[in-house]
């Protein structure tokens, strides 16, 4: 506890990292073998405070912006010990009574909370990737192949998948591992902001068709990686209802928008999807792992996933949906109490929080939008619909864009080495971009203002070690 109260309670008394070389780091940590005598509980914490965690990211520092979290809340933190303590498996009723329940109203809450139907809920599952997974395969078994689970796919149709080139990389990952080939995840041309194209969408369709590929999936990304930009679902909605087609939104990002009014316009028609994801551990700042897979009905997972295996599952007295086991619900038999973090958040602060939270974001999103607007050195790239940025420099005189994108590489990662800040630089149409993400409620306009004067400056010293034809300097 002294650890964590000093660690959240001055974020910004030491850099967000302390940068060393990969080669430090192993001559500091690496070691072949475990020690055959133990040095004692204290001696260990200590190695940990004075080593470990100096030697780490600070993901709870103002000027933490690389990822798409900051830090965790008190609140969850207790609840993810709180977890461990109890170790339960959530993956039968009788090992985990209480814990079921509230995995169940937890999910509840978050289909409510998102836009589903009524009766929608879902399970816990550790990361956004793997939920991915499952709601895919949700897809690829009643959509593609309703008798793959016992037959499989040989001698099956090819069946595609339909996303926004910015989607998230685990739907290729799901494609390769459910049998389905990364070649025939079809991606959909987007705007400036990575959002996939309707009308596209409807010629890559047609596409398919005329190939004799079955598309049995469309994914709909809300909160884009790179951009935090939304696909149009309302309008591919009617189109994959008329194709009988899948429908999965992965709000994995997104999900956080809910909780204002821009966003509930931003997830219209999420009402009609088959499956949702959505994780916690980003804009609702529990521990990492802790992502929910949502569908307007918890039959099917317990339909497609379901094993005989009665050596776990036993008929239970009372036959009611809110008691099954949830190991029937997923391929995961040990189950971790995730749920209790974002339960602990929602009876300690409430909704209400999260609604004051989002729209202060959303906010400061836009105060930094229009500060890169007035700065002379910096061009957004897009405008941003939820708390994802990126920027460029403007271009220097006489420099093409290969100088440009080493440029901007080199400031990154110089920036990286003084540790004053941590953003993140990314690929979009082509070229390279800072991205900031501006989730963490710490972060204020002079850590973004002192982030740009640093850019500034190290971009100064880019072009006076890699000089072109006149010096231009912010």
């Amino acid at each position: 506890m002294d650890i964590l109260k000093n660690h959240y309670s001055n974020p910004e008394k030491e850099p967000v990292l302390n940068f060393r070389t990969k080669e430090k780091l192993l001559a500091q940590f690496r070691e072949v073998s475990p020690p055959e005598h133990g040095q004692g509980f204290h001696s260990t914490l200590d190695f940990f405070r004075d080593e470990i965690l100096t030697q780490s990211v600070k993901t709870w520092h103002p000027g933490f912006l690389n990822q798409m979290f900051a830090g965790a809340s008190f609140p969850a933190i207790v609840g993810d010990l709180l977890a461990s303590m109890m170790n339960p498996t959530l993956a039968t009723w009788e090992m985990s009574p209480v814990a079921t329940i509230i995995e169940r109203n937890v999910s509840e809450w978050m289909a409510k909370l998102i836009g589903m139907p009524e009766e929608s809920s879902g399970i816990f599952l550790p990361g956004g990737s793997l939920a991915n997974l499952l709601a895919i395969s949700i897809a690829r078994n009643q959509r593609l192949a309703p008798k793959i689970k016992s037959e499989g796919l040989f001698g099956k149709e090819p069946g595609a998948i339909l996303c926004s080139a910015g989607c998230h990389y685990s739907i290729a990952n799901a494609a390769h591992l459910l049998g389905i080939g990364t070649q025939y995840v079809i991606k959909i041309d987007t705007n400036e902001r990575n959002e996939m194209l309707v009308e596209d969408f409807k010629t890559k369709l047609a596409e398919c068709n005329a190939k004799g590929l079955k598309v049995f999936a469309a994914v709909a990304t809300m909160g884009i990686t790179v951009t935090g930009g939304f696909d149009p679902l309302e309008d591919i909605v009617p189109i994959c209802k008329a194709n009988n087609i899948h429908i999965h939104v992965d709000a994995a990002f997104g999900g956080g928008m809910c909780f204002s009014q821009e966003g509930k316009d931003l997830l219209r028609g999420i009402e009609h999807a088959d499956s949702v994801i959505w994780d916690a551990h980003k804009w609702l700042h529990t521990p990492l792992t802790c992502t929910a897979l949502l569908v307007p009905n918890a039959g099917v997972l317990e339909h497609i996933f379901n094993s005989n295996a009665d050596y776990l599952f036993h008929p239970q007295e009372e036959d009611h949906p809110d008691v099954e086991d949830l190991g029937k619900y997923t391929l995961l038999c040990g189950k971790r109490f995730d749920a209790l973090k974002l339960w602990m958040l929602f009876k300690a602060l409430g909704t209400s929080y999260f609604t004051d939270a989002v729209n202060d974001r959303l906010a400061f999103v836009r105060e930094v939008y229009e500060l890169l607007k007035l700065r002379p050195e910096f061009t957004p790239s897009y405008t941003p619909t939820s708390p994802i940025i990126c920027f460029r420099l403007k271009p220097v005189p006489g420099a093409d864009e290969s100088y440009m994108d080493r440029m901007h590489r080199w400031v990154r990662e110089s920036a990286k080495k003084e540790g004053r800040t941590l953003f993140n630089i990314t690929k979009l149409h082509g070229r390279d971009h800072f991205r900031a993400i501006l989730i963490n409620p710490l972060t204020q306009i002079n850590h973004i203002e002192d982030m740009l004067d640093d850019i500034c400056r190290l971009q100064n010293e880019f072009i006076k070690n890699h000089p072109i034809s006149a010096e231009v300097r912010c």
